[in-house]
């Protein structure tokens, strides 16, 4: 058994299946480049003039790609603050054009732990230039205090599924649609290393995200999330430039490995990920089962080890 909240939206994803550069600092990667695409934000609705930081493109019914939306501005916002909450505590966002009701949306932000999780589902189909989605999910890096990184040092990584009927307002449900075969893991991040530091025996605690809403034990309201300990070293003498560790969740254990590059990414058979905020936090995501519903995003901060620059 495996798996590891939130849903609305009015933003986007498009995919990219390396990890790649795609606005000033602003870098990513995705298990589908057709369906998810990571870059610098283009659209902030709550806030127009709040662009520029870490934002995800997706597919639209037809092949196009929706606006690059600001991950922090706009879902994770909208999440936070619900536009309104039912009488049985159903929260639920509002389209910030017409006023109407897009998403059923949690936020999973418990103390101690490395992320908070935020999902949405996607109620009805908005127009252009807008994501479409049956589920979104969002993790949001925090760092060694327990403090949601800001907007310009934000790191976020996730999963998201096409739309496919969805049940409307105000009927509730958990189902995000992650069993679709389109299911696709991402992650993004503002201050991405673009220059790897020496790291000795720097240890991430990490968080990972897999079928939010797909079981009764993997709800939005409380996700079945990985978590485990990642080991990077590179320019360490005797050491190889790799990081590796494991993370479980109730049901699964999974095995990471990589090779670091100089580039701030790090790239193995099933993992590939990168470095952000001087290599104080990762984000990256594993695709090394036997199909979509296997992939797992995920992200983290450092706990210990040293991180030095290099000459």
């Amino acid at each position: 058994m495996k798996q590891t909240s939130i849903a609305i939206a009015i933003m986007a994803l498009a995919a990219s299946s390396t990890a790649f550069a795609a606005g000033p600092n602003v870098q990513g990667g995705s298990s589908v480049p057709g369906n998810v695409a990571p870059g610098a934000s283009t659209l902030s609705p709550l806030d127009p003039t709040n662009t520029g930081n870490a934002g995800i493109s997706m597919q639209r019914p037809g092949g196009a790609m929706s606006a690059t939306v600001d991950i922090l501005g706009a879902p994770i916002q909208q999440a936070t603050n619900p536009f309104l909450v039912d009488a049985n505590g159903n929260r639920w966002a509002r389209h910030p054009g017409d006023g109407q009701i897009i998403a059923q949306v949690w936020a999973y932000t418990p103390s101690g732990t490395d992320a908070n999780v935020y999902s949405l589902r996607q109620v009805r189909q908005p127009g252009a230039p807008m994501p479409v989605f049956g589920g979104l999910v969002i993790g949001q890096v925090k760092n060694a205090a327990g403090v949601a990184l800001p907007a310009e040092q934000g790191v976020y990584f996730g999963e998201w599924s096409e739309q496919s009927s969805p049940t409307g307002f105000p009927t509730p449900s958990t189902d995000l649609n992650m069993g679709s075969a389109s299911r696709t893991v991402w992650y993004a991040g503002d201050n991405a290393v673009i220059s790897t530091p020496q790291l000795v025996s720097v240890t991430y605690s990490v968080t990972g995200i897999q079928n939010v809403g797909n079981s009764s034990g993997n709800l939005p309201s409380a996700p079945d999330l990985y978590s485990g300990t990642l080991t990077a070293n590179y320019a360490n003498a005797g050491q190889a430039n790799a990081i590796s560790g494991t993370i479980a969740n109730s049901g699964n254990s999974v095995g990471l490995s990589a090779a670091i590059d100089s580039n701030g990414t790090f790239t193995g058979a099933n993992t590939q990920g990168r470095f952000y905020n001087g290599a104080t936090a990762l984000a990256g995501i594993y695709t090394g089962g036997s199909g979509a519903a296997d992939d797992i995003a995920f992200g983290g901060h450092q706990t210990g080890g040293s991180i030095n620059p290099l000459p």
